[in-house]
């Protein structure tokens, strides 16, 4: 709390700037204010994950399970990367075969796995290519598979281990070309544990 509630303030008079509650901006400080405030976001997001992370480790997060429609949490997942999405001029492709399917699960948990999952396909695919999520029911074995496919850049088979570890870049080439923490995975992995699943990768 002591480093979220400072960081809320200033997205919240970021916002109110922008929308010239305080009176009106000329375009260079209009810009200025958006790249505080995504600025803010970005560090809202790391710091979210820093503690949930900790948290995780501690085992002292806990997981509120319900039941929940599997639709509702994947298209609220794919609402939040829309964005990052249109922007590179990707395409999203989403497939469930039945929108009725229901599952247990900790609805928020699961919405921070796949965008977790979504965000990272979405930024390591370059501009024009394609991402997807798929559900796979298996009734027999009352299991579902959430499939996040992309054309990116794909990971050498030596390093697919690294990748669900904390603080963990495969190439660090890429930490300046590609921004991000190395958390998002190494978060997702192990919330995906927390809810008896698995999670792999193939490239």
């Amino acid at each position: 709390h002591e480093l979220r509630t400072p960081l809320t303030a200033i997205l919240g008079l970021a916002e109110i700037l922008e929308m010239g509650v305080r009176g009106p901006l000329n375009e260079q400080q209009i810009h200025s204010i958006r790249m505080i405030y995504d600025s803010g976001e970005h560090l809202l997001t790391l710091i979210n994950d820093i503690l949930d992370l900790s948290k995780v480790e501690a085992g002292k997060l806990e997981i509120e399970t319900e039941t929940v429609i599997v639709d509702d949490i994947c298209a609220a997942s794919l609402s939040l990367v829309k964005g990052m999405a249109h922007a590179k001029n990707l395409t999203l492709d989403y497939d469930l075969p039945d929108k009725n399917i229901s599952m247990i699960a900790d609805a928020r948990r699961l919405k921070q796995i796949l965008v977790n999952l979504l965000s990272n396909a979405v930024k390591f695919t370059e501009e024009g290519g394609d991402v997807s999520l798929k559900v796979v029911p298996n009734k027999k074995e009352h299991k579902l598979q959430f499939v996040v496919e992309d054309t990116g850049i794909g990971i050498p088979q030596e390093d697919m281990k690294k990748i669900f570890q904390p603080f963990t870049q495969v190439d660090s080439s890429l930490s300046r070309q590609y921004e991000g923490s190395g958390l998002g995975l190494a978060l997702a992995s192990r919330l995906v544990k927390m809810h008896h699943g698995t999670v792999s990768v193939e490239s």
